[in-house]
């Protein structure tokens, strides 16, 4: 594990220091996973572990809102099983486990979804592979994905607060993404102005704001290059409440 940790910084450096594409070592990959999936208070723990094969990569487990790695962590390119197994006495209860054929320097992200009814049933897994060629020096990129089982379908507003005065994106009727999603379809940004925005999330079709989110796109102090973001819903489910959460991919 100390060589996956050691090489996981590295990449990271890396990353951070190139302002013209996310770049990796070739033969790796890199991959993220988002924890999306509510459970209620009387059903098993949300708080999860992931594993390649029988390697651990998670160093602290993730809990409901959460996610890995800082965003990414490389591995080995090739196929390989991933295990996300529930943090319990029994670390053979697996939330989802699958394979996956990682291509060299692809780059993806893992977001478990939906929910479980006991401590033996299985989540979802969206698998996107993401795209991370950066945009204008102006911009930023995002995608919205909704993972709520029982919300209904939504528009997204990005007001843009840091520019006087304010404009706006909308991104309209976005529904759940149900069992067997277009992961293609998904995996697609959007770009849009860089800036501090405060995201609305409403009933499609109206002016309802059922929740909000601050979600700053404007990489802070460095105005040499936009950002990459992923705005997700989740909940309605298992007594949680609806909620939004923003992923930078980069």
């Amino acid at each position: 594990m100390k060589k996956i940790f050691g090489l996981a910084l590295a990449t990271v450096a890396l990353a951070t220091s190139c302002k013209e594409e996310f770049e990796q070592p070739k033969n790796y990959s890199s991959f993220a996973v988002i924890q999306a999936s509510p459970t209620s208070a009387t059903a098993p723990t949300d708080t999860v572990n992931v594993y390649v094969g029988t390697a651990k990569y998670t160093s602290s487990p993730l809990t409901y809102l959460t996610s890995s790695f800082g965003p990414y962590l490389p591995v080995l390119s090739g196929s390989h099983t991933i295990n996300i197994r529930r943090k319990t006495a029994d670390s053979s209860l697996y939330v989802n486990n699958f394979d996956y054929n990682f291509e060299p320097a692809g780059i993806y992200s893992f977001f478990v979804y939906d929910t479980t009814t006991s401590a033996t049933g299985q989540a979802k897994v969206l698998k996107l592979k993401d795209d991370l060629t950066l945009p204008a020096t102006t911009n930023s990129k995002v995608r919205f994905l909704h993972l709520a089982p029982t919300a209904p379908a939504v528009d997204i507003t990005l007001l843009r607060t840091s520019v006087t005065p304010n404009d706006s994106v909308t991104i309209s009727n976005k529904a759940y993404i149900g069992a067997t999603p277009d992961e293609t379809a998904l995996a697609a940004f959007t770009s849009v102005p860089r800036g501090v925005y405060t995201a609305k999330v409403k009933a499609a079709g109206t002016q309802t704001v059922i929740t909000t989110l601050a979600a700053d796109m404007s990489r802070g102090t460095d105005v040499t290059q936009g950002g990459i973001f992923t705005i997700y819903a989740t909940g309605t489910a298992k007594g949680r409440p609806l909620a939004v959460r923003l992923f930078r991919n980069y």
